[in-house]
């Protein structure tokens, strides 16, 4: 039996991705290439990818929380110099180190969370 959760996790990496005008259109067509029987492994792979996004999402949040206790404003936006150094003081060797501080500096974290996925997926 072939092992299809790579091609199927590329293609829900396309359907959610953060350019769908480009990516949105591939992800459709290689949905509709998949047969029957992928469709359904497809169905229930994305069920198992939902299930890790929500897990790791909650393990997150819980870390970003107990961090946000330190800071005089829960927006990164509003933090002052102090702010920034007790969050780096903090962050740095977290585990999700990169995911945190690309999200308090605005930036996307979208790829580092498809990491985080896969790494959890076992994928050969």
């Amino acid at each position: 039996m072939t092992d299809n959760r790579r091609k199927y996790l590329t293609i829900l990496q396309k359907l959610y991705s953060d350019d769908p005008v480009v990516d949105g259109p591939i992800a459709y067509r290689a949905m509709q290439r998949l047969t029957p029987a992928e469709q359904e492994e497809f169905s229930a792979f994305q069920v198992d990818v939902g299930n890790i996004f929500v897990e790791f999402k909650e393990e997150l949040d819980s870390d970003v929380q107990d961090l946000s206790d330190n800071f005089s404003h829960e927006d990164p936006r509003k933090w002052d110099m102090g702010d920034w150094a007790t969050f780096e003081l903090a962050v740095t060797g977290h585990k999700w180190e990169e995911i945190i501080r690309a999200y308090a500096h605005g930036k996307q974290n979208i790829d580092l969370i498809w990491k985080e996925i896969e790494n959890r997926l076992d994928l050969p």
